[in-house]
């Protein structure tokens, strides 16, 4: 009996190595653990068991991952710690690419009659297509400085953290002007600033924007929005979700502190990742954003609802294959804003349209629902409606203009003031968008 054990100890050492060098597929393991489970009760306590042959495991290549970790650490408590090879994380990423592709066209083919209709509206509102080889411009930018030998890896004193955020800011300029600024150029967007660049055409304003990270080195993030020029940034119709959250944003978004901080030495190492992660971002601009912008040429495009069920349709992602959860979900589940930003929007746009009822319904909301924030907000800071830092205040005070236009008792009258109003607002928003200097708003 005793050597009947000792017998499967042997056979039950020589799976569970083959199984730390990658040699042993789902299947065979799975099916060799369930024809020995009584054995392997008594041979193993319940956390190797666990760890081994977790309660959901199931016959694929991450769950064969989980349980060559859970080999690895029983022989590593028995003082064996054993090399374990790569096949079973290799084949995961490859199995998980295959479940997120065909998730993605599933949620391409459910999304598709909202598509349809959306591009059978562009096809009678056609706009310019810009021809732009944006790939050229991947990779190592044109006349890129040699990198710098650091004695050190880590910057640990006031002198080394100065000498890491100006090599790294040089490395970020050198990529915003060879990659950004170009594309951003050929979508005829213009610089209003070193790290800003904006555009204006038929009533619309699209914006880039990279921020600066607030302790000083890199960029913290990466800000871009179409929206009306007397709109603001939040709140407003956005892009599909498989392009502003999908799988090209979220590569971008990983990995983000490589540019982000300048406390590690930029050699020659991380210049390339820094050059690797600026690909990264271009191909989130030039390979969708910009594209799907430039579609939208006048503020009937813009507020089509053909274009608002494609946005509400395809708000959910499909489910990811490891979470179980959708790969992004911009639905707010019913929720308003919080700062009602789109009863502004749409307020002015029913005004526009002479749909009076509707628009000032929508304006009253917006100034109603904000009113006792900017009662303070406005003794703090008197200045904060003219502030383009201060995007709540500009809202609430555009909001006020429009709505006073309801108190004017003539209908002509009030279109033409409404128009005067429109008009007013946007040349102060020009500035608010930076496309233009410093300027207030003379309705007061």
């Amino acid at each position: 009996m005793r050597g009947m054990k000792m017998s499967f100890q042997d056979e039950m050492k020589q799976i569970f190595l083959r199984v730390a060098a990658g040699e042993v597929e789902p299947e065979e393991w799975e099916a060799w653990w369930n024809s020995n489970s009584l054995k392997l009760e008594e041979s193993l306590n319940r956390g190797d068991r666990g760890r081994m042959m977790p309660a959901l495991w199931d016959a694929n290549y991450y769950w064969m991952a989980k349980t060559q970790s859970g080999v690895a650490y029983y022989f590593h408590a028995q003082g064996r710690p054993v090399k374990v090879s790569d096949y079973y994380e290799k084949k995961m990423q490859e199995e998980e690419e295959r479940e997120r592709q065909k998730a993605l066209e599933g949620y391409h083919k459910d999304t598709a009659p909202a598509r349809q209709r959306w591009e059978a509206y562009l096809g009678g509102h056609p706009t310019d297509t810009i021809v732009f080889d944006w790939k050229n411009l991947l990779g190592t930018p044109a006349g890129q400085k040699t990198a710098r030998d650091f004695p050190y890896k880590n910057a640990r004193t006031t002198e080394q953290w100065k000498e890491c955020g100006e090599e790294l800011k040089l490395r970020l300029k050198e990529n915003l002007q060879a990659k950004i600024a170009p594309v951003a150029k050929a979508y005829g967007m213009k610089k209003a600033g070193p790290k800003t660049f904006v555009r204006e055409k038929n009533g619309l304003v699209s914006r880039i924007q990279f921020i600066g990270y607030f302790r000083g080195g890199g960029y913290e993030a990466m800000f871009c929005y179409f929206c009306p020029l007397y709109a603001i940034q939040y709140g407003i119709l956005g892009l599909p979700g498989h392009i502003c959250q999908g799988e090209n944003f979220q590569r971008m978004q990983k990995d983000w502190g490589v540019i982000q901080y300048g406390m590690e030495a930029v050699d020659a190492a991380m210049v390339e990742r820094i050059n690797r992660k600026f690909d990264d971002i271009l191909i989130f601009l030039a390979d969708g954003v910009l594209p799907e912008w430039q579609k939208i040429d006048s503020l009937e495009t813009y507020f089509a609802k053909e274009r608002r069920d494609y946005l509400k349709a395809s708000e959910t992602g499909p489910k990811d294959p490891r979470t179980g959860r959708p790969m992004w979900n911009l639905d707010q589940g019913g929720k308003e804003d919080p700062w009602r930003a789109d009863h502004y929007l749409f307020g002015v746009w029913d005004l526009l349209n002479g749909k009076e009822t509707e628009g000032y319904a929508h304006l009253e909301e917006c100034v109603r629902h904000n009113s006792d924030y900017m009662k303070e907000r406005l003794k703090e800071f008197p200045g904060a409606c003219n502030d383009p830092r201060d995007a709540m205040a500009v809202m609430y005070r555009n909001a006020q203009l429009f709505l006073r236009t309801k108190e004017i008792p003539e209908a002509e009258k009030r279109r033409d003031r409404i128009r005067e109003t429109y008009e007013e607002v946007c040349r102060f928003m020009r500035y608010y968008h930076g496309l233009a200097k410093k300027t207030e708003k003379n309705l007061e």
